[in-house]
Parts: C-alpha cells; structure tokens; sequence
C-alpha cells in the first residue's frame, strides 16, 4: 500500500512538472520570461509563508547562519533555471525542453566524475551515450548530421538551464545538510523574488509590446506558483521518503513522454516518430544513470 501510494505521488509530481512546461509553452508568446519566473515565485512564496512561515521563523537562526548556501540555491535553482526554461520555450517545442530538462541527471554524473572523481560504473556510461544520442536525436529531428543546424536558440537556453539546475543539486548536496526541507522554502523563494524583481522591471521597461494580466496570465501564474513549485515538491519529497530517492528519481523520468501526450493533447503539437524514439532513449538512458541496484 505504502509503495502504490508513493507512486501516486511521483505520477503527481511528473504532471506537475510537465504542466510547468506546457504552461509556460502556452503564455510564451504574452507573458515575458522574467516577468513570469517572478510572478511564479511571488505566488508560491505567498504560500509557503501561510504554510511554513512559523517554521522558519522558529529556525531563524539556523536559515540566518546558511544565507550563502541559500543565496546560492536560489538564484541557481529557482532564480536562473526558471528564467533559463521560460526563455527556451518561446523558441523551441515543449517536448525539447522536456527531454534536455530530463538529461539533469546525466550532466551532474558526468560532473561528479570530472571534478569530484566519483567512479561511474559501466551501466552508467551506457545510459549517459543513449541519454546524449536520444536528446541529439530529438533536437535534431532526426538527422544528426545538422545537428548544429537544426538546434535553435531555445534549446540553447534549455542547455544553460540544465547547466543551473546541475550548480543548483551541488550546492543543495553542501549546504542543504541539516536545513529543515520545507521551512528552508520561506527564504529560497523570498531570496529568488528579490533577485528576480529588479531583472523583470528592467525586462518590462524594454519591453514592447506590453503585456497584461489577463485571467490566462493571471490562472498560468497561480497554477506555477502552487503547482510545480509547491504541491509537485512535497508530493516528491514523501515519494522519497515511502520508497527511496534512487526508485523515485527513474519515475520522474517519464517527463518528456507525458509533456509530449499533455503538449498533443492540450496544445495540439505534434507527435512525431523522432520524438517517440528519442525521448524513449533518454528515459531508459537516464534511468540506467540514476537507478541503484538493491542490495
């Protein structure tokens, strides 16, 4: 039962995320990417102050001697990669976004093997080839031999996206340690809208034309600030804790494959056969990256 539960959460967490994808495909064109990443954290900041406002207060001291390390999270993890997925999607389809996003994983073995000299197995180097040769597959439409070609600049963007959310788990792994997990969340998103707030004024300031807050910007903005960075990050978290971090984290590498049914569904974007098989090798490369063996 406790296992059937955990994966309701991480099938929660996956819609979640992948709606976090879609709708920001869907307001790209009225809603400037800046503008947006900080209306999504001013909502989800509004929430975890209602929700976890008393915690941190209690653990003030402790959030106060941490300020680097959480300085540091914000602006990589919620700051930047937001910024970095919101801009992306105005050029390139959502189901590119998805299976780059889902190639995190990848980059940060690849990163701990270089700088910090962790030893991947054989299994793993097998998934992070399949991982690179299915996302080039899919940004390239299927002809590898133009893949600089076919990559436009939001799958660029999406590259320095997956490049924050990497700095992002290093420094969660160094200064997450003893924080209380959703307590923490009252000064993350208070720290991302500062930083956030003087980059969208300038955004607004040269931008043309201007943009309104229409009741689709306005339920987009509601639904990202409740959805994906709230209600998708405790459903994962107790996912973790019912069945581990290693089983959790291969479900989530449904991704591309659920924002590609929502993007058809919801979107009317196109399935095509180069996208089935591309993103269907990033799952299974990603998951032979992440899945440990039980002993």
């Amino acid at each position: 039962m406790l296992v059937i539960r955990a994966y309701i959460y991480l099938l929660l967490a996956v819609i979640l995320y992948a709606g976090n994808i879609l709708v920001g495909k869907a307001v790209a064109g009225s809603l400037p990417p800046v503008t947006l990443a900080l209306g999504r954290v001013l909502v989800a900041l509004i929430a975890v102050v209602c929700l976890f406002g008393p915690a941190a207060y209690r653990q003030r001291a402790l959030l106060m001697q941490q300020w680097r390390g959480l300085l540091a999270i914000a602006v990589s993890g919620v700051a930047l990669f937001n910024v970095f997925v919101y801009s992306a999607l105005k050029y390139t389809s959502a189901t590119n976004v998805a299976v780059l996003e889902s190639g995190v994983p990848v980059i940060t073995a690849l990163c701990m093997a270089a700088f910090f000299g962790e030893r991947l197995r054989r299994r793993q180097w097998l998934g992070i080839v399949l991982s690179v040769a299915g996302a080039a597959w899919v940004v390239s439409a299927g002809n590898l031999n133009q893949l600089l070609e076919q990559a436009n600049r939001g799958d660029v963007l999406m590259l320095l996206a997956v490049c924050a959310w990497v700095g992002y788990s290093f420094t969660i792994r160094h200064w997450m340690v003893g924080l209380p997990t959703y307590a923490t969340l009252v000064p993350l998103m208070a720290i991302a809208a500062l930083v956030l707030a003087p980059l969208a004024l300038v955004e607004n300031l040269l931008l043309v034309p201007r943009w309104t807050l229409d009741s689709q910007a306005f339920m987009a903005l509601l639904y990202l600030g409740l959805g994906p960075s709230l209600v998708a990050f405790v459903a994962y978290n107790k996912a973790v804790l019912l069945v581990g971090p290693s089983r959790s984290a291969v479900l989530l590498n449904l991704l591309p494959l659920v924002t590609m049914a929502g993007g058809f569904w919801w979107l009317g974007a196109p399935i095509t056969l180069v996208q089935v098989i591309g993103s269907g090798v990033v799952v299974v490369g990603v998951t032979l990256v992440v899945f440990e063996r039980r002993r």
